[in-house]
C-alpha cells in the first residue's frame, strides 16, 4: 500500500493541471455545446443521422428480444420513417451503415431510456447527449492528444497548443463535432493509434511497450469498424512496428500484439454484420440488399435554386433499372476518373477549397522525409500521405454519396487530422515572411470555413453548391421550413 501511495503522490514541481494542454479542449467544448444539432435544429436530423439514431433506438428497445444480436438492429418503422440507404435482410429493414458506432452508443442510450428519455424523431435531450459523447468529446480529446503527440517535433508548449488548435479547427473536425457521425470518432481513433506508436518510439525502453502496441491495434481496428475508409490505417500503421528499435523476435511479437489488440473490435463487428449481410462488409457495400426508393415529395437542398432542375429526379432516372445505356468506353472511364479526382479536390465539396491548410501537412511530411528523423517517424508520416491518397482515389472511383451531400467532403475527414499533424515538422524550420504570410492566410481561411460548417454540417436536404457559401447564406437567412419526406418502393 505504501508503494502505491508513493506512485500516486505527485512529484515535486509537477503541476496538477497543465493549462496549455487543456486550453484547446476547453475551447472546443465552449464552442460546440451551444451548436449541437439536436439543440440548434431539433427534429431536423439528416438521413444519415436519423438512421443511426433509429438503430440505437432499436438496440435499446429490442434488447429483450430473443435471437442473434444483429437482429436487434432492425429499424422500428413505427417510430422512424426510413429514408434511403436501408437494406432488407431476414424480412426486416436495417440501416446500411456499419453498426459499431450505434452499438457503442446504445449503452448510454439505455441509461437514458431507463431515466425515461426515449429516442424519437423530435426528441432533444437524448440525441444531444449522444452527440456529445459520440462526436464532441472525441474532438476535445483529439486536441489533447495532438498536444501530447507534438512532443515528437520538440516544439514549445504554446506552439504545441497552436498545432492542436489548428488540427481541430482547420481540418473539418470542428464542423462535424456538432452532429452524430462516424467520421469524427474514426479520425480520433486513428490519431490515438498513431499516438500509441509515437509513445513507444519515444520511450527509453520500447521493449516494455507491449500494452501500447495492443492499444494501437485496438484503436485502429475500432476506427475501421466505425468508418470503413479507416481500414487502410489498420494495415499502414502495422508497418511501423518492424522499424521500432527492438530485436527481431520482439518485432514479430509486436506485430502479433497489434493483431491481438485488433481482434476484439473485428469479432464484434462480425457478430453485428455477418448475420445481416453475410460477410464483414457493411450494408452499403451490398447493393443487392438495398431497398430502392423514390421521393414523392422532394426535400430540396439547402442551397437549391427555387426554379432549378430537380436533381433528385435526375438521379432517380439515372438509376432507373429499365434504362439500358451503352457501356462507357475506356477513354470515357479515364475521363470520368480524372473528372471525379479533380472534383474531389476543387469541386463544390472539394478538399482544397475548404481546408487548403492541409498543404502544410504535406509540406511537413516531406520535411520529415528529408531530415534526419527516425525511420519510424518517416513511416508514420508516409502512412498519413498514402492513406489520404488512397482515400481520395477511392472516393473518386466510387463517388460515394448523392448529388447533394453534407458540408465539405465528410468522407475524407478521417484522413485530414493525421495528415495535417505533420505541419508541426514544418513549424520547426525557419521560413521567410512571405511563407509565414501564406501559411497564415491558408490557416485563417480553413478555420473560418470550418467554423461556418459547424453551424449546419449535415442538413436534411444537403448542399448542392459550394458548401461554405451555402452554409453562410443559410446562417444569415432564415432557414426554409422542413418538409417531411414521403417514401414509396420503386
Amino acid at each position: 500500500m505504501q508503494s502505491l501511495l508513493t506512485k500516486l503522490r505527485p512529484r515535486p514541481g509537477r503541476p496538477y493541471v497543465r493549462p496549455w494542454a487543456l486550453a484547446t479542449p476547453i475551447v472546443v467544448l465552449l464552442f460546440c455545446l451551444p451548436l449541437l444539432r439536436p439543440l440548434r435544429h431539433p427534429g431536423q436530423a439528416g438521413g444519415d443521422e436519423q438512421l443511426r439514431l433509429a438503430t440505437i433506438s432499436a438496440l435499446v428497445e429490442h434488447r429483450a428480444d430473443s435471437g442473434a444480436l444483429a437482429e436487434r438492429l432492425a429499424i422500428d418503422t413505427r417510430q422512424f420513417i426510413p429514408s434511403s440507404h436501408v437494406i432488407a435482410a431476414n424480412g426486416r429493414l436495417f440501416s446500411d451503415q456499419p453498426p459499431m458506432l450505434a452499438f457503442l452508443l446504445s449503452a448510454p442510450a439505455l441509461i437514458l431510456f431507463w431515466m425515461g428519455y426515449r429516442l424519437q424523431e423530435n426528441s432533444v435531450l437524448a440525441p444531444y447527449l449522444l452527440t456529445l459523447l459520440g462526436a464532441t468529446l472525441p474532438v476535445a480529446g483529439a486536441a489533447g492528444l495532438v498536444y501530447r503527440m507534438g512532443r515528437i517535433f520538440e516544439l514549445r508548449r504554446p506552439w504545441r497548443t497552436a498545432l492542436a488548435a489548428a488540427v481541430v479547427f482547420a481540418t473539418g473536425l470542428i464542423s462535424y463535432a456538432v452532429v452524430l457521425n462516424p467520421h469524427v470518432p474514426a479520425a480520433v481513433l486513428v490519431l490515438a493509434a498513431a499516438g500509441c506508436l509515437v509513445h513507444i518510439v519515444g520511450s527509453e525502453n520500447p521493449s516494455r511497450g507491449g500494452a501500447w502496441i495492443v492499444l494501437a491495434g485496438f484503436c485502429a481496428a475500432l476506427a475501421a469498424t466505425i468508418d470503413l475508409s479507416a481500414s487502410v490505417f489498420l494495415v499502414l500503421l502495422m508497418a511501423v512496428i518492424p522499424a521500432i528499435r527492438l530485436p527481431a523476435a520482439l518485432r514479430i511479437g509486436g506485430i502479433i500484439l497489434f493483431l491481438l489488440g485488433a481482434t476484439p473490435p473485428i469479432l464484434l463487428h462480425a457478430s453485428l454484420t455477418v448475420p445481416v449481410t453475410g460477410n464483414l462488409l457493411p450494408g452499403d457495400m451490398h447493393p443487392e440488399l438495398a431497398i430502392h426508393r423514390r421521393m414523392l415529395i422532394d426535400e430540396p437542398a439547402v442551397d437549391a435554386a427555387p426554379d432549378g432542375p430537380d436533381r433528385y429526379q435526375a438521379a432517380d432516372l439515372a438509376d432507373d433499372p429499365d434504362a439500358n445505356p451503352p457501356p462507357p468506353t475506356f477513354w470515357q472511364k479515364i475521363g470520368r476518373g480524372i473528372g471525379s479526382f479533380t472534383w474531389a479536390l476543387i469541386g463544390e465539396h472539394g478538399l482544397l477549397v475548404h481546408f487548403p491548410v492541409v498543404i502544410l501537412g504535406v509540406a511537413g511530411m516531406f520535411v520529415v522525409m528529408h531530415r534526419h528523423w527516425p525511420l519510424t517517424t518517416k513511416i508514420l508520416a508516409a502512412d498519413s500521405a498514402i492513406a489520404a491518397m488512397i482515400g481520395i482515389i477511392g472516393f473518386s472511383a466510387s463517388r460515394y454519396g448523392p448529388a447533394t451531400a453534407a458540408f465539405g467532403n465528410r468522407w475524407l475527414i478521417v484522413f485530414l487530422p493525421f495528415l495535417f499533424f505533420w505541419a508541426g515538422a514544418w513549424l520547426r524550420r525557419p521560413h521567410r515572411a512571405a511563407a509565414w504570410a501564406i501559411a497564415g492566410l491558408l490557416l485563417t481561411f480553413s478555420i473560418l470555413v470550418s467554423l461556418i460548417g459547424a453551424t449546419d454540417p449535415m442538413p436534411a436536404g444537403g448542399y448542392s453548391r459550394y458548401t461554405a457559401i451555402s452554409a453562410l447564406r443559410d446562417l444569415v437567412n432564415s432557414p426554409p421550413p422542413v418538409l417531411h419526406t414521403a417514401l414509396a418502393d420503386r
